[in-house]
């Protein structure tokens, strides 16, 4: 059971970076997202009520941020374009420093 609600998150996830940019670049974003459509009945609650039924709900932040991760690294069209460029930068910058010494 648990394997099918991961891969049920990585769908939800994927569509979600799929039509909205600003879940790409925005985790709180992203989870309430994800919360709102897999736990449609959870929004309008206050955000205490929502942490303390999470873990019986199976809701889990980590979970989803880590699967966005994952979901970037196989699609790199899901990435934000600036934050990877600005990554890459500083990794070529690290690199000619590197060389130097």
């Amino acid at each position: 059971m648990k394997v099918a609600r991961l891969r049920n998150l990585e769908k939800v996830v994927e569509g979600i970076l799929r039509k909205s940019d600003l879940a790409r670049e925005d985790d709180c974003y992203l989870i309430l997202e994800v919360i709102r459509e897999m736990y449609p009945f959870e929004v309008g609650k206050t955000f205490a009520q929502v942490m303390f039924s999470a873990k019986s709900k199976g809701i889990s932040f980590e979970s989803i941020t880590r699967c966005r991760r994952k979901l970037q690294k196989k699609y790199p069209e899901l990435k934000n374009n600036e934050v990877a460029e600005i990554r890459d930068k500083e990794q070529e910058e690290y690199r000619e420093f590197a060389k130097e010494k």
